[in-house]
Parts: C-alpha cells; structure tokens; sequence
C-alpha cells in the first residue's frame, strides 16, 4: 500500500477537488479544525532529542503517530509553551527550547501556534522576540506575543480565512509567572478592558465565527475553577463562539453548551500535548477535532467534534530518545518491544482515567479511534514493522536539501543507528511500489542517485542501488 506517492493521478485529482470545492464553497463550506494541548521541553527532553552525530536536534519522530491525524484537518493549532531565547537550552522553570522543536511541529501539520501563556516571558523581551523571530523563520503563524503595538494593532485578532468561513483567532494567559517585559514587547494577558476591545474589533472585521484560547486554571485539577467559569463566561458574552483552554497540565472536560440561544463549545483543559512529566493524569493529552460550517445565509455553526487521547511514551531509539505521542492502539501486537509491560500499564490506566473523565463531565463530543481509518492502522503497521522507501539523500549534518522545497510533504528524514540521517520519499508496502515512486521522481528529474531502502526499527538496509 502507498502512503506517500507524487503521482501525475494525485495532481490531477487535487486539481479537480480544487474545482469542485470552489464551486460548493459558494453555498456550503465546512473548515476542519484541530486543536492539541501545551507543548513542553523539559530538561530531559532537550537530552533525548540531541543528536551528537549532527550536533543538532531531532524531533520529528516522536509526532509521527499523530502526524496523519493533524495533516487530515484544514487547520491544526497547539500551544508553544516554550521560548525560543536561544542557547543554553534549558527546561523548567524558565524554559528555553531549540529551534528544531517549532520546525518539527511544521512538519508534523501545525498550522499555528499560540505564544501567550505563563511562559512566554522566560526568556525575557529578547526571548519573546527571538521566538517570534524563529517562527517567522520556520513559517509557522503565531499569535499571542507582538514585537510592538504597531504589529498587533495589524495582526490582532488573528484571521483565518479558507473555504469561504472568515474565523477570528485571539489568545490570552492569567500569567506569566511575576516576570515582565518592557515595551515596546507586548504580552496578551486576561484582562477585560483589552479583551472587550479585541472582541469589538473581531466583530467589526465581519468574521463567522470567533475562537479565544485561554492559558487558565487550576494546575493538576480535573475540573474547572471558578476563576475559569468567570472568564468562560465572560468571553460568551463578549460574542465567542468557542473556547479552547489549556495551562493545568491534565485534562479537563469537553463542553458543547447553548448560551445566550447560541451552540458554544468549551475545552476546559487540553492537558499536555508532549512533556517530561510522568505522573498519573500528567502522563497525555487530548486533541479535539471539529468543523465550522456555514449554509448560504446562516450563521456558522460546529459540527462533529471528536476528541482522541494521546499518551507521550518515551524510548531510546539509537542515538536519540523520541517522546512519542500515542493515540490508544496495539503498537506490540506489531513491535513487541515497542512499549514495556510497566509502562503498558501505565498507559492503560491514562487513557482509563481519561474516558471515565470525560463520560462523568463531557457532554457532546464523541471518541475518535485511531483503529476505526485503515489507511492510519496500516501506516501504523509500517512504522512498527518496517517499510521500503525512496532514499534521495543520507546526509550527517543538519542542512536541509535545497529540493525539499519543491517536494513539500513528501519528503520525510529518517535518523540512522549511528544518528546520520536521509531524505525519503513514500512509505511503501512492497518493494516495487518504493521502485514505482522512484521511477517517477527520475522522471521528474528531482533526483539522479536514488535508492531503495527498507527502513526498520532497528536497521535500516539498501534494498536497490
């Protein structure tokens, strides 16, 4: 089975999908969203993912699993809570994370970032910038942090736009732990005079439908405070339509209410997309999945919100240590190794802990299975198991090769025993299909000296010069 092909088929159907959606989008419109929880960098993290062949940092790996889940949504936002001062890395409490870490969430689909929680100040105005800076650099939207007023008054609220639905993005946090930044560097915080006036400008620019992520709550409760129905409350009433909340490092419930004759949505707490803490209700994170749509002369409305939980279990592969992020499924049926009895049952009782959360406390969000997609089950499979592929380069440095540009996603880097890595292209089956992709790429003329390879857990072997 393919997984990855650049096929003359592919371009062709994209063209007409493209068509076709352009036509729908005059009546009907349906854009798909994808919101994950905090992304951390703990001192251990930093050591896991540091490549001493390269002396850089590798990160994919550990978001492969959940990569074909936030690829199949339009949009897919997390928050970053780490700064990207600069070096010396360094984890909690002041947290100072490598730049790879923001271009690995590219690569895994994120669309946006949101930059304004308790940490945005570790680093201090130079490290709120810098962060900024490196986001620009890596291409990935932001919002939540601003150089200066100039560049929020022109960026703020952030405007999503696609499918013929205009969504208003805004984002604030309680703190910043008692460190502060002086202007022209701006910090959005929970306060009710700038966020009336953020709404007010939202409603002004003529949007659908208006998301406010809040960095709020009660670190480690299951539920929310009172603190967090004040502000929920708040923002209904300042016209939100959804509410994505995270800062407790554990989940907390998934609400679809109406207010005010209106269906809103609230996402209490997302917990902890990826971090080093590994006590019970720590240990994971949730993403939610949902769709805005809008009818010909109607307003916007959520349709289909899902919730898939993710456990974060970390393994030594080589020379690196990936914290992989893990949707419920049965990787030793297929990778006996792959997760050790302990931690089997460490991760049972997360996603236990999780669903009995959510079925005392949730209301109208319904489970996503990873099983229920064979095309994600048989990528699964291939990742465990081992799969033939296109090598286009091996490299041991960490200069991206000037083609990948022209390739987009259908490149992926694998990392070697020994921490030198190669470009790929496809996750194939057979043999033959993997010759079938390379094919076409000569084709193209993207490359002269390609291989195929087979790449396994442990080994990664030359099938074909």
């Amino acid at each position: 089975m393919t997984h990855t092909r650049i096929s003359k088929q592919l371009l062709l159907f994209n063209f007409f999908l493209f068509l076709s959606l352009s036509a729908f989008s005059q009546t009907d419109s349906k854009l798909s969203f994808l919101f994950a929880g905090d992304v951390m960098q703990h001192g251990g993290q930093i050591a896991g993912a540091y490549n001493k062949t390269t002396n850089s940092y590798d990160y994919d790996d550990g978001f492969k699993f959940v990569k074909p889940l936030i690829e199949e949504k339009d949009i897919a936002i997390a928050n970053l809570e780490v700064t990207h001062a600069g070096k010396p890395y360094k984890g909690y409490p002041q947290f100072s994370a490598p730049d790879e870490l923001s271009k690995a969430l590219l690569n895994a689909g994120f669309d946006i970032l949101l930059t304004s929680n308790n940490h945005a100040c570790d680093g201090g105005a130079a490290g709120v910038v810098r962060t900024l800076d490196i986001l620009d650099e890596v291409g990935i939207k932001h919002t939540g942090t601003f150089r200066n007023k100039a560049e929020r008054d022109e960026n703020y609220p952030l405007i999503i736009e696609e499918k013929g639905i205009k969504v208003a993005l805004l984002n604030y946090t309680f703190s910043t732990n008692g460190i502060t930044v002086e202007a022209p560097v701006l910090i959005n915080y929970i306060d009710s005079v700038t966020m009336k006036q953020d709404f007010a400008k939202a409603k002004k620019m003529n949007v659908d439908y208006i998301i406010c992520s809040l960095h709020w709550g009660t670190e480690y409760e299951s539920l929310p405070s009172s603190y967090q129905f004040f502000w929920e409350k708040f923002c209904y009433k300042q016209g939100a339509d959804m509410i994505v909340g995270g800062h407790p490092h554990v989940l907390q419930p998934v609400q679809k209410k109406i207010v005010n004759k209106k269906e809103r949505l609230t996402i209490w707490s997302l917990g902890n997309f990826v971090s080093n803490q590994r006590d019970r209700y720590k240990n994971g994170g949730l993403m939610i999945t949902a769709n805005i749509c809008k009818e010909k002369n109607s307003p916007a409305f959520i349709d289909n919100v899902e919730s898939c939980f993710t456990y974060v279990h970390i393994k030594q592969e080589g020379v690196l240590k990936p914290f992989y992020i893990l949707p419920d499924f049965n990787y030793n049926e297929y990778r006996s190794d792959f997760i050790s009895p302990d931690e089997l049952i460490l991760m049972k009782q997360y996603f236990a802990d999780s669903r009995k959360l959510f079925s005392e406390h949730s209301i109208g969000v319904k489970e996503k299975f990873v099983n229920s997609s064979p095309k994600i089950v048989d990528l699964y499979k291939d990742y465990l198991l081992g799969y033939y592929t296109v090598l286009i380069e091996k490299k041991s440095n960490s200069i991206l090769p000037s083609y990948s540009n022209k390739l987009h996603s259908y490149l992926h880097k694998i990392v070697y025993q020994d921490g030198s890595y190669g470009y790929v292209s496809g996750v194939f089956r057979t043999s033959e299909e993997a010759i079938g992709n390379k094919n076409f790429l000569l084709d193209c003329k993207i490359e002269n000296k390609m291989k195929i390879i087979f790449v396994a857990p442990k080994e990664i072997k030359i099938i074909q010069e």
